[in-house]
């Protein structure tokens, strides 16, 4: 009896030690099997699971930081900027945060009030974080476009010099066009301020850094139309034009607005005509077709023609200027021809969508298809769900 007892005993205490040795285990796994169905989910594009397990997450490992910076930045960018800046927020509040998480939440937080709009504060969150880590070159490249927004152009152009020091290939070319438009930024207040010498000197070498930026030809194009030096300007127009063609409605106008004031629209006609012969963009071609089609006609017709097929835009600046010159027929002709039907885009993400498909492949949202000039004038939205409620009192608890 006394033997079987013993067994008994031993046979319990076995069990408790066997339950105490895996119950751990068990918990690590269910974590692994979680953290990998978020890594899917967000893969897929599926955010609002990625959301809910974020929070599943938090909730049984209030501890983990990571799932709350994690959460934090799901959140910005499905537009809640406000529980984005709270969850930062409680993640700094916390005692005990390792150097590295207090860098993430600041960065976090400086981009969360950027998304507001607030440049100060955001710039003053991000300014704490790179003296933290000097050398993260994400917090620099943060920092830089906060203070491109808050109009710090030359401290812009200072942490861009910094950061391309800090990135090799790709991303270093990057870094360089980032201070060439912070420094063309800077040059466009110093010629507000009456300082035409720097900016001159400015938007020189911010043309030698980012030399394909509309940004910085059209800034140099205001400058030199300002100082006076003419064939200057007249490159830099045509340069501006030409790299950012998107912006070709408002550089063209202001161009021959310019030249129209120094009797200088034969040289800048001559410069529209040459980026007519060779661009392949039809926004572009029409904004200059208007300028140009009442010295060369026969040309702009010509090349209109190029991209009418293919450009309801294009089509429709050749039609009107068949009809200024009394060519019905002709006009008449090309409004009969067949066009492909135009483009759609989905306004969640900005990826291209088959005609007559309801839903996104890529973000799987649904009803967002929208035409290229809708896509492009609609920021992209954030799909809503109630916040998890569970969660709320739980970052109190962690803070």
């Amino acid at each position: 009896m006394t033997s079987v007892l013993l067994v008994l005993v031993a046979l319990g205490i076995g069990l408790a030690v066997g339950f105490w040795y895996a119950s751990p285990r068990q918990f690590v796994a269910d974590a692994l099997a979680r953290r990998s169905r978020v890594l899917y989910e967000l893969a897929e594009g599926d955010l609002d699971n990625v959301a809910r397990e974020l929070e599943a997450v938090a909730e049984a490992e209030p501890a983990d930081s990571t799932v709350f910076l994690a959460l934090a930045a799901l959140d910005r960018r499905r537009g809640r900027i406000e529980r984005a800046k709270m969850l930062h927020r409680t993640v700094l509040a916390s005692a005990r945060l390792d150097p590295e998480h207090r860098v993430a939440a600041l960065v976090g937080l400086g981009r969360d009030l950027l998304a507001q709009g607030n440049d100060r504060a955001a710039t003053g969150a991000l300014i704490r974080a790179v003296s933290l880590a000097p050398r993260s070159v994400a917090t620099l490249e943060s920092l830089a476009r906060a203070l491109e927004e808050a109009g710090a152009w030359d401290r812009a152009a200072a942490t861009w010099e910094r950061h391309e020091k800090l990135v090799e290939g790709r991303r270093r070319r990057a870094s360089r066009q980032g201070r060439g438009h912070a420094l063309a930024g800077h040059a466009a207040v110093a010629l507000a301020e009456g300082d035409d010498r720097k900016a001159r000197r400015l938007a020189d070498r911010a043309t030698d850094l980012a030399s394909d930026s509309g940004h910085v030809w059209t800034t140099k194009a205001r400058i030199e139309a300002s100082t006076g030096d003419a064939e200057a300007a007249l490159q830099a127009w045509q340069r501006a034009w030409e790299s950012a063609p998107a912006g070709a409605h408002v550089l063209v106008p202001e161009a021959w607005r310019w030249a129209a004031e120094r009797d200088l629209q034969a040289s800048l006609v001559e410069r529209m005509l040459a980026s007519l012969r060779t661009t392949p963009f039809p926004h572009l071609a029409v904004a200059l077709a208007e300028r140009v089609s009442r010295q060369h006609f026969d040309q702009t017709t010509t090349l209109l023609e190029r991209h009418a097929s293919h450009s309801l835009e294009a089509a429709l600046a050749l039609i009107r200027a068949r009809l200024t010159r009394g060519q019905s027929d002709q006009a008449r002709e090309i409004a009969m021809q067949p066009f492909p039907p135009p483009a759609l885009f989905c306004g969640e993400c900005g990826q291209a969508m088959a005609r007559f498909t309801f839903r996104c492949e890529r973000c799987g949202a649904w009803d967002s298809a929208q035409s290229p000039a809708v896509a492009e004038s609609t920021p992209p939205r954030a799909p809503e769900r109630p916040a998890g409620a569970a969660l709320e009192p739980l970052l109190e608890r962690h803070a």
